[in-house]
């Protein structure tokens, strides 16, 4: 009778050797992925914290050039104040209008300081942690270049507005960047409409520009929201 017992033994005895070796498979793939899924999840976070750090960024150039550009056209404005007054001028307010034709011609986009997630976004790594992050930053990434070729348009026009109508009026010596001269005649800058026109253009340009670098900020905000949800 026990040696009859015996292939069931050895039956059982193999049928539990395999079950353990299986067990010992499954959990050593368990931990397997456990392990990777941690990876990736660590390498997401560092992904999410490179691409907030970049709008962060993004959003201090921005918040610097929109208070250059109305510093600017807040000397404009008292330039062409100063302009359609007919009292004479003390040298604070020559070097208000100094500074203003200096800075007539300024504007330029913001542009951004750093494009290291590039390839990770073009991979479709973003749209693999949040779809809907995803999408606002493509929106956000579209609207700014957008944005940015009307800012270099309007610039273009602007130098072109100023060659025509300002430097015949005004000379200029740039002996380098920290000794900048500037020559006028107040009286024949009072008379001169096109030069008024030019100051008034560049302001109208200016402000169209803070206007879309304003919107362009306020998309940047709504994703360091999202950011700081998805990274607490």
């Amino acid at each position: 009778m026990a040696d009859d017992n015996k292939p069931m033994k050895y039956m059982r005895y193999a049928i539990g050797e395999i079950v353990l070796v299986v067990v010992g498979i499954l959990i050593a793939l368990s931990i397997n992925n456990w392990n990777e899924e941690r990876k990736q999840h660590l390498n997401d976070i560092k992904f999410l914290k490179n691409l907030r750090y970049e709008i962060e960024l993004d959003t201090m150039v921005l918040n610097e050039k929109v208070s250059y550009y109305k510093l600017i056209n807040k000397q404009l404005e008292q330039t062409l104040h100063f302009l359609n007054r007919q009292s004479g001028l003390n040298e604070n307010e020559r070097q208000v209008i100094v500074s203003a034709l200096i800075n007539l011609e300024v504007l330029t986009p913001a542009y951004k300081n750093i494009e290291r997630n590039d390839i990770k976004l073009a991979e479709g790594t973003l749209d693999n942690i949040n779809t809907i992050l995803n999408h606002k930053f493509l929106n956000y990434i579209e609207k700014t270049k957008s944005h940015n070729d009307i800012i270099s348009k309007l610039g273009e026009s602007l130098q072109f507005i100023v060659l025509q109508d300002m430097y015949p009026k005004v000379d200029l010596n740039y002996v380098n960047d920290t000794a900048k001269s500037v020559y006028f005649e107040i009286e024949e800058l009072r008379n001169d409409r096109s030069f008024k026109n030019a100051i008034n253009r560049s302001i109208s340009y200016r402000n169209t520009s803070i206007e879309f670098m304003m919107h362009q900020k306020g998309k940047a905000n709504e994703l360091l929201l999202i950011l700081n949800k998805e990274l607490n």
